[in-house]
């Protein structure tokens, strides 16, 4: 029986969800704060995550990214925030499974619940995302390349595991912010170059041949495998 965990302080909307999702006959638990989340998420089996974003202790954002440090559950934001620029964070930059905006007709129990089943049915068994050179020890949040730990900043770890995670795919500087913040200010984006420089020299010395991180001018940077 999947195991739903709801982290929203509004007791209104948790209820309700909260009934509809055991009605399905799925297990439900229901926390107000992040604290009380995480830590059910450290020692609980979760196979989804509905989580608000204005929570009472701890950052709707700060709970999605500690989840992301150790786990690819599935997780929908359910949120009042509208602004494009909250979506393309918790989307983007700490991949949230959906974004779901409160009061417009798409947060009705009804809706949610086919979005988990569609989730549910898309997640398979959680595994290492790895590829042929680079891969990720979650444990010990080290990153290695060609069989070789690298040695990163946390910043260049985070930038440099997301892009080995999302290969082929351009990210804008200000999205790689998000990555290492989990907000799109309070940084000046010339530090990602910097960031790209010293990481590029790191992998350098291991493969001289090839050119990995590519740059998209005006635009950000990918990782080419």
């Amino acid at each position: 029986m999947p195991n739903i965990l709801i982290v929203e302080d509004d007791k209104t909307i948790a209820e309700a969800l909260k009934f509809a999702i055991e009605y399905e006959g799925f297990n439900c638990e229901w926390f107000t704060t992040g604290g009380e989340a995480l830590h059910y998420f450290e020692h609980n089996q979760v196979d989804l995550t509905i989580l608000d974003l204005g929570l009472p202790d701890i950052a709707g954002f700060d709970v999605l990214r500690n989840i992301r440090r150790s786990s690819t559950t599935p997780v929908i934001v359910l949120t009042a925030r509208h602004a494009s620029e909250d979506q393309v964070v918790a989307l983007e930059g700490l991949e949230a499974d959906d974004y779901i905006v409160k009061k417009n007709g798409s947060d009705s129990p009804r809706i949610i619940i086919a979005k988990i089943k569609a989730l549910l049915r898309r997640t398979k068994p959680s595994a290492k995302k790895t590829n042929s050179v680079f891969s990720f020890n979650e444990a010990l949040q080290k990153l290695s390349f060609k069989d070789q730990v690298l040695s990163l900043t946390p910043a260049e770890c985070k930038i440099l595991t997301h892009l080995v995670k999302h290969p082929n795919q351009v990210f804008t500087r200000r999205i790689l912010l998000s990555v290492i913040h989990d907000r799109e200010t309070g940084s000046d984006e010339a530090t990602i170059n910097t960031h790209i420089k010293s990481i590029r020299k790191t992998l350098k010395k291991i493969d001289q041949d090839k050119k990995y991180i590519t740059t998209h001018r005006g635009i950000g940077y990918s990782l080419i495998l």
